[in-house]
């Protein structure tokens, strides 16, 4: 498994956005891009001054649902795509979170909605993240590069430094994820920032074609049967049928000290009869 891999799979999106520090009343317009049950990540219309671990209100709509939640910067990807990790989630807003999720994952709009969003692609994006690099030309060293979401018919990535990139300019793609390696061709489709590019697959074997649909499957079983692990488990609980977790207070040497006075308790009881 990959280390940095995360607890929550992101899901790609697109809406409006806006970040508050607490508790200043200025808003910093953004937009959201990709979301999980556990925090989501937006590029700011303008660089702002946030610290790791800085606390602020986030404001979004995807398909037409509103959210305002606290969140906590956890990824600086550049001094406009910031990462954050939502924080004191109620259980409604959590549920609200997980609808919208497989909204999203299966690919069709929420229910209310009007309209079928133009941004929504015709190939929902998951998230993901694995090493990558972009080759511009034959004979160029590649650019290191991590992938940070997949379809069947695209990909984006986060450069480790600006490249000379520009829209429709087809580059040479590598990327692993999940431990399967990949090398396509692909064309600059969004250029977010200097560092942070959307690619189309360009000219796809069928064998390639149907190795990337196959690892999209596996993807959206993970992330599903993960909804489905913390739904039946229920919060605060960690075994199977909502059985409780051990008590904040259990330690291993608390634990000895209560077996022992068990078995001092019942010691006395056969002395005593």
């Amino acid at each position: 498994m990959i280390d940095d891999k995360r607890l929550y799979p992101r899901v790609e999106c697109k809406g409006d956005a806006s970040v508050r520090m607490v508790p200043s009343a200025s808003r910093c317009p953004a937009t959201i891009v990709n979301l999980s049950e556990g925090g989501c990540l937006l590029v700011l219309k303008e660089p702002g001054c946030l610290s790791q671990d800085t606390t602020v209100e986030l404001t979004f709509t995807i398909n037409n649902h509103l959210f305002r939640i606290p969140g906590q910067v956890k990824a600086k990807r550049s001094d406009t795509a910031i990462g954050f990790q939502f924080r004191f989630l109620s259980d409604r807003l959590r549920r609200q979170l997980e609808a919208l999720l497989e909204q999203l994952i299966e690919g069709r709009p929420a229910k209310g909605s009007r309209r079928i969003l133009k941004e929504q692609r015709r190939s929902p994006r998951l998230g993901c993240i694995g090493p990558a690099a972009v080759q511009i030309g034959p004979g160029e060293d590649p650019c290191p590069a991590v992938i940070v979401d997949l379809s069947a018919g695209g990909c984006l990535m986060e450069l480790r430094r600006p490249q000379r990139l520009s829209q429709e300019m087809v580059v040479e793609l590598t990327f692993d994820v999940n431990h399967l390696p990949f090398r396509v061709r692909g064309q600059v489709r969004a250029i977010q920032s200097d560092t942070r590019i959307g690619f189309q697959f360009h000219l796809l074997r069928e064998r390639v074609r149907m190795q990337i649909e196959d690892l999209m499957k596996e993807l959206t079983e993970n992330i599903l049967k993960r909804q489905a692990s913390r739904k039946r488990i229920g919060p605060g609980s960690n075994g199977p049928e909502g059985m409780k977790s051990p008590p904040a207070t259990s330690h291993p040497r608390l634990a000895r000290f209560r077996r022992v006075s068990v078995y001092l308790r019942s010691l006395v009881r056969l002395v005593s009869s």
